[in-house]
C-alpha cells in the first residue's frame, strides 16, 4: 500500500465511501494506517482540502466534506456543459487504436457487470471517464473534469448501496456506438444523460425538494 501515494489512497476512501461525508480524519491515524509517515499524509490532506474534498475546522479537526444541494447544482451545471464539450471533442479526435481498446474494454465489462457490487461498478465508471477523455485528447479540460466528478461523488460514499448503476453499462455502449459512428450530438446527448441520472440517484437518496438545474435532456 505504501507504493501507492497518500492522495490517491484517501481520495479513493472518500469516492467509495470508506470515508463517509462528515466523517473525522485524524492525520496520526491514517499514517500508522497505511503505514506512511505523517508528512506524505500531511501533503494528501492539503491537496484533497483545495479540491475541496475535505475542510479543515481549525482547532477542531478535519472532516469529509458534506456536498449540499446547492453545491451538487453548482457542480451539475457547469459539468454537464464540459462533458457535452469532451464528447464532441473525443468524436473528432479519437484514434483508431483507442476505439479498439475502448471496445475491448466494454466486451470485458459487459461480461462481468452483472456480478459486480456497487464499488466495483464505480471504479468501472471512472475507467469509462478517462477513456473518453483520452479519446479528446485535452488534459486541462480532463482535470476540470475530474475535480467536478470528485466533488459530485461526495454523497455516493451515503448512496452507493443503493445506487444500482444498471444502466451505466448502456450508457458506455450509446457512447462507444457514437464515437464510432463519429456522432458528437449522440454522444454528447449520453453523458449528459449519465451526469443527470447520477444526479438523480443521488437526490432519490436525500429525498430534498427537487433540484432544479439550468440544463436538462430536452435542451
Amino acid at each position: 500500500m505504501a507504493a501507492q501515494p497518500a492522495y490517491e489512497i484517501l481520495l479513493e476512501r472518500i469516492l467509495l465511501g470508506d470515508y463517509l461525508p462528515g466523517a473525522s480524519l485524524l492525520e496520526k491515524e491514517i499514517a500508522e494506517d497505511l503505514g506512511m509517515s505523517r508528512t506524505p499524509v500531511r501533503e494528501a490532506l492539503l491537496r484533497l482540502k483545495l479540491e475541496g474534498m475535505i475542510r479543515v475546522i481549525p482547532r477542531v479537526g478535519i472532516f469529509v466534506a458534506e456536498a449540499s444541494v446547492n453545491k451538487i447544482r453548482e457542480v451539475t451545471e457547469v459539468r454537464v456543459i464540459l462533458e457535452e464539450y469532451l464528447a464532441r471533442m473525443a468524436v473528432e479526435r479519437c484514434r483508431e487504436e483507442l476505439l479498439a481498446e475502448f471496445g475491448n474494454w466494454l466486451e470485458k465489462e459487459s461480461a462481468t457487470w452483472d456480478r459486480l457490487p456497487p464499488k466495483e461498478r464505480k471504479r468501472r465508471d471512472e475507467e469509462f471517464h478517462m477513456l473518453m477523455s483520452r479519446a479528446a485528447g485535452n488534459e486541462t479540460l480532463a482535470r476540470q473534469l475530474t475535480l467536478l466528478r470528485n466533488q459530485a461523488a461526495l454523497f455516493w460514499g451515503q448512496s452507493l448501496d443503493r445506487a444500482s448503476l444498471e444502466e451505466s453499462l448502456q450508457d458506455f455502449k450509446e457512447a462507444y456506438d457514437a464515437l464510432r459512428a463519429r456522432d458528437g450530438e449522440r454522444c454528447a446527448r449520453v453523458l449528459c444523460r449519465h451526469v443527470l441520472d447520477n444526479v438523480e440517484r443521488i437526490q432519490n437518496f436525500m429525498k430534498p425538494q427537487p433540484l432544479e438545474l439550468a440544463v436538462s435532456l430536452e435542451r
